[in-house]
């Protein structure tokens, strides 16, 4: 094991401990992202009131008047001046979801939850005086909002799991409000009362309401601080150490900052003009020049380590837009979206980077390498901007300022690359989890598999299946991600090919391979599976005509996978017939396979469409056969031309006994019938001598082949075929 991912090991272990992703936290971090698009227009606002360029200034006063930053002011007030009451909604939302998962038989509705929270929060929530509602609204009051919407809807739900506080009334027809709102009556009305209670008595022990008694805990630790660096680092410390817990450290410590660190930068001013010494080396002033680049947590560093190092599309994606805000040191969209709040995996270098970085700005300076940052300048100045002017145009401020740039971001890239491990790994986990959904006969209420489940594998589903519909509109081939695989059926007996099945593929820019069970539950649920299916059979036609023109012999047949849903549509033959048309290929050079459990009912609709599609010439196969509970007997009024054998009997055929007698059967009734068999899932020469045994000997598996693309598929059947 290398040095470098011995240190990764360990930094992980103590950076994403399992508690960090506890139903919880996880709740409270898709909170704070639910807010992101309000958090982006927050921060677009502010950015375009404090541009930092005066000319911009002047233009934008004469061009909209005195008055112009109105209109940024609004949105400001609209997004991140309230951006507690989202953030708490989408916590309590989420919390109610996961309760609703846990317990599915009594759910509670998710909106009453959120409610309850909002009003709990106003409940304790400062109305007056200069820190009043709309201060606390904004971001000083995420952690006690955070708090709120942990406890009261933790209470809320505790409280309406009881069955003897709920009032029940049977719902009428589809109106279920009713019932819903009436049983949740009691618990949202205790819940507001012991908050109401709660509060009153803390604001008689303490004289303070919630809000302030915690900013004045915080602020308590600056009054015993006498030295100068020592405030500095504690400031530094304590800011970061508050952004994690989601409460907003710069405007938390506003008081200190204009007690301490501004009152230090004008006795350093007052030297200067008297020509001494300058008597403070940590201002507030050097700090955000040397040391909050892009914002708290020097979080332009952080942009840049996940440009260059992070293997996550997503990560990357949220640091491109990141990048232009993080240049005028705004930063809320990555606090938000990565997010940093409550991730403990960024923990670590969130509050180290910026006290390394005081650090050497501090030494550089103490040691006479760089002039004292002594112009003011607007706190949305860019970095190397920051650092030339501010130093009075000296270019050694410049190249401080990208030695601070470059320590930071190599800092941070071993935690970039912890958190991409952590964000694979949970995807990986969510993927296989909605594998065993989609591969589940199940539905949810409203007859989805995966759409309507309100937990990770939901939330995946759903981007699954918008990209997948987004991929299907684009009507061009090579920009879809979606392919198609053929793999080899071979006559043992003659080492021929016979035909090939078209499976598809879906290569999805941000998740990889996606499985095909998984694209296909997403596609039924998405009602777009007839998409689906036309895209699979133009190109599996496309391709087939392809080998025509190579000289394939027109035997060999291509099959393609039709879903039971797709044989509903009564236009299906008329598609195939049109396809079949465009590509001038006569109908035994396609076929068309379904899985067993159509054949249970030959008198349903579907079967009905697949023998207009039979009667059509294509060839009919039934897929998986042996894998679910079709009775034999049925075989004979479907039309059907080829069975194949399921993996569930083919694989332990050489060591069970009750599959060599099953398949024995199957293959004696079909030959009967004159019904040809393929045996799926053959790995191993033991398994096709056993299987050679009871009368099989055309087979698809590893053993001749893995599935090919078009090319490949081409050139395995020219040199088995010559």
């Amino acid at each position: 094991m290398s040095t470098a991912r011995y240190l990764i090991d360990k930094l992980r272990k103590l950076a994403a401990p399992e508690w960090a992703f506890s139903p919880t936290l996880l709740a409270v971090r898709n909170g704070f992202l639910l807010c992101l698009p309000i958090v982006a227009a927050g921060v677009l606002a502010v950015l375009i009131n404090n541009f930092p360029l005066p000319w911009y200034q002047e233009e934008m006063a004469r061009l909209f008047g005195t008055h112009w930053k109105t209109f940024g002011g609004l949105v400001w007030q609209g997004t991140l001046g309230i951006i507690t009451l989202p953030m708490l909604a989408g916590i309590s939302y989420h919390l109610a979801i996961q309760h609703n998962q846990e317990h599915p038989l009594q759910p509670t509705h998710p909106m009453i939850a959120t409610m309850v929270a909002i009003a709990s929060l106003f409940i304790i929530i400062p109305m007056e005086g200069t820190n009043g509602l709309t201060y606390w609204l904004s971001t000083p009051g995420l952690f006690v909002a955070i708090l709120v919407a942990l406890t009261s809807t933790r209470l809320f739900l505790w409280l309406s799991d009881s069955g003897r506080l709920h009032i029940r009334i049977y719902s009428e027809g589809q109106d279920t409000a009713i019932p819903q709102a009436l049983s949740c009556l009691l618990p949202g009305l205790i819940t507001l009362l012991l908050f109401a209670v709660l509060y009153g008595i803390f604001f008689q022990l303490t004289g303070s309401s919630l809000h302030q008694f915690i900013h004045a805990c915080i602020l308590y630790p600056f009054s015993i601080i006498q030295n100068n660096i020592d405030s500095g680092a504690v400031y530094l410390f304590i800011t970061h150490l508050l952004w994690f817990f989601g409460i907003h450290g710069p405007n938390v410590l506003d008081p200190l900052t204009h007690g301490l660190l501004d009152s230090a930068l004008q006795a350093n001013q007052v030297a200067e003009a008297a020509g001494q010494e300058l008597p403070h080396l940590i201002t507030k002033h050097f700090l955000d020049i040397f040391v909050s680049m892009g914002g708290s947590g020097s979080s332009f560093c952080l942009v840049i380590a996940l440009l260059i190092g992070s293997s996550n599309n997503n990560s990357r994606r949220l640091a491109k837009i990141s990048f232009v805000p993080g240049m005028f040191n705004i930063n809320e969209i990555l606090l938000f979206g990565l997010p940093i709040i409550l991730n403990p995996v960024f923990l670590i270098p969130f509050i180290c980077v910026p006290l390394a970085l005081m650090a050497t700005s501090a030494l550089a300076i103490h040691f006479g390498l760089v002039p004292y940052p002594m112009q003011a300048l607007d706190w949305t100045t860019p970095p190397l901007l920051g650092g030339f002017f501010s130093t009075r145009g000296s270019f050694a401020g410049v190249l401080l300022q990208l030695f601070n740039l470059t320590l930071g971001t190599l800092m941070y890239l071993p935690f970039v690359k912890i958190s991409d491990e952590v964000k694979a790994e949970r995807q990986k986990k969510a993927m296989g989890k909605l594998m065993e959904v989609a591969c589940n006969n199940q539905t949810g209420p409203t007859g989805k598999k995966c759409l309507d489940r309100e937990d990770e594998v939901g939330v995946l589903a759903r981007v699954l299946a918008h990209d997948l519909q987004t991929a299907l509109g684009k009507h061009h081939e090579d920009a879809i991600g979606l392919f198609l695989e053929y793999q080899p059926q071979v006559d043992s007996a003659s080492g021929k090919v016979m035909g090939t099945e078209a499976l598809v593929r879906w290569r999805h820019p941000g998740y990889g391979n996606i499985p095909a069970p998984i694209l296909i539950a997403i596609a039924e649920d998405g009602d777009f599976i007839d998409n689906l299916g036309l895209w699979v059979l133009r190109t599996a036609c496309k391709e087939r005509a392809r080998w025509n023109d190579e000289g394939i012999n027109a035997n060999i047949k291509t099959s393609v996978n039709a879903s039971v849903r797709q044989l509903t549509n009564d236009h299906l033959p008329e598609v195939i017939r049109r396809c079949l048309e465009e590509y001038r290929l006569e109908p035994r050079m396609i076929g068309i396979e379904v899985t067993e459990s159509v054949a249970i009912d030959p008198e349903a609709p579907h079967t009905h469409i697949l023998k207009q599609i039979h009667d059509m010439g294509l060839i009919v196969s039934i897929d998986d056969f042996g894998a679910g509970h079709s009775s034999l007997i049925y075989l004979k009024y479907f039309p059907v031309d080829i069975l194949k054998i399921d993996q569930a009997l083919s694989k332990d055929v050489v060591h069970n006994k009750t599959c060599s007698e099953v398949i024995a059967t199957i293959v004696e009734l079909c030959h009967s019938l004159n019904i040809k068999i393929v045996v799926e899932y053959v790995e191993n020469r033991e398994q096709i001598e056993v299987l050679q045994d009871l009368g099989c000997y055309i087979f698809q598996g590893y053993f001749y082949s893995k599935p090919l693309v078009g090319e490949q598929a081409l050139a395995y059947i020219q040199s088995m075929n010559e």
